[in-house]
């Protein structure tokens, strides 16, 4: 009978060390987990910084680009969507203005 109770006190005690090394565990998971959570948050952060610096870089080469396709004087536009110049070399011909990017 002593035997017994010895038996079972020393897998009480086994049991609470297990419990108490398995909390100790999932609290340097939780640790572990919310350290990696916060390292994602800034480089996200960082991410979208640049993503917005790079799109208002974007948009305003585009604007840039669109200042910068002005037509020469004297060039009208027909019917076909294009821009085109007399051509001071053949009279009542014209000359397509085309643009280079």
């Amino acid at each position: 009978m002593q035997a017994r109770v010895q038996v079972d006190a020393a897998l009480a005690a086994q049991q609470a060390q297990i419990q108490q090394q398995k909390a100790q565990n999932d609290a340097i998971h939780l640790q572990v987990k919310a350290q990696g959570e916060i390292e994602l948050a800034k480089i996200k952060a960082a991410l979208d910084a640049k993503m917005t610096v790079l799109e208002t870089h974007l948009k305003a080469a585009v604007e840039a680009g669109k200042a910068q396709r002005s037509y020469p004087p004297g060039a009208r536009k027909a019917r076909d969507g294009h821009h085109y110049l007399p051509d001071s070399d053949r009279p009542g011909k014209y000359l397509l203005v085309v643009h280079h990017g």
